[in-house]
């Protein structure tokens, strides 16, 4: 595989990272691919379809008790290497999100909402990088959300659903950071850094800011299987809930251990599959974050 295709691989390992919203109900790490050298993107163009289940809980804002949610992602996505030193790519999830309040003493309280969620466009530009063997790549990753998914949803009363069952967050945000590579002939080693700012949609909510990082390994390649091994971070602030006040239950610090395993069939489909356990947590307020996983399936042309 050409070093060409490395910016392309940087970009997908940046892209679940730069999704991560400070409510913390995000999988934040890298999505794909494990390795760098070989390629997320062999061909020039790479498209598929992923789901993501992600899970947490906290305590209720209004009344003693408890409030857990759920999501699953379906999302297509495209990834684009349109030049030795630049990859785009885009994304647009389906949400499917359950929210169970369990008040103290009282039944639990069940909503649901789906929808088309927020579009997410990022490029990746490469500034470094050295051919070879033992290739190193250093690439400066730049994107935006933009505020596509429904934010304005209500029950069958006519109430607007609570913002966590809202299928986009009604607002823009914009991610810069940089993400690394390393081949060291037993592995490939990656990591990165990313900032996320957040706007406030026009319901006067704000997530967060936020600033993921990631670093991890994968090993050779094994009739088309590589491991995967990662830890992946995320530390964000509270979430603005309307004239500055914060919401006591948001943001924080949380670490992931993550296992995966990517496995290319050699038809030109491959299959990426990670779980996420949580084993540091440092987060304001009443919140646990829960084990979370993906899988995908995408194919090169």
């Amino acid at each position: 595989m050409r070093p060409a295709s490395l910016p392309a691989v940087l970009l997908a390992i940046s892209l679940l990272a730069a999704e991560a919203r400070a409510c913390s109900q995000c999988l934040c790490g890298t999505p794909f691919p494990a390795e760098a050298l070989g390629g997320a993107v062999p061909m020039q163009l790479r498209y598929g379809f992923e789901e993501r289940y992600l899970s947490k809980s906290n305590a209720l804002d209004e009344e003693p008790g408890t409030e857990s949610e759920r999501e699953h992602r379906v999302s297509g996505f495209v990834l684009w290497r349109a030049a030795d030193r630049l990859a785009l790519l885009a994304r647009l999830p389906y949400n499917v999100k359950e929210l169970t309040e369990s008040p103290a003493g009282g039944e639990n309280r069940i909503q649901t909402a789906r929808g088309v969620g927020d579009a997410e466009a990022l490029g990746l530009i490469g500034l470094a990088h050295t051919r070879g063997p033992r290739a190193f790549v250093l690439g400066l990753v730049l994107g935006v959300t933009a505020p596509t998914g429904s934010n304005g949803l209500e029950d069958d009363t006519g109430a607007r659903l609570e913002e966590h069952l809202q299928p986009g967050s009604g607002a823009w945000s914009g991610t810069a950071g940089l993400n690394v590579a390393a081949d060291r002939g037993a592995g490939l080693f990656d990591g990165g850094i990313l900032g996320r700012a957040n706007s406030t949609n026009s319901h006067g909510y704000r997530y967060g800011n936020a600033l993921l990082f990631n670093a991890g390994y994968t090993s050779p390649g094994l009739r088309g299987v590589r491991l995967i091994a990662q830890v992946n971070g995320r530390a964000a602030g509270r979430d603005e809930v309307g004239d500055g006040t914060l919401d006591e239950n948001t943001g924080g610090t949380v670490i992931y251990l993550s296992p995966g395993a990517r496995w290319r069939t050699g038809l030109g489909l491959d299959v990426e599959g990670a779980v996420q356990f949580p084993v540091v947590e440092s987060l304001f307020g009443i919140q646990d974050e829960h084990t979370t996983g993906r899988i995908a399936l995408s194919l090169s042309r």
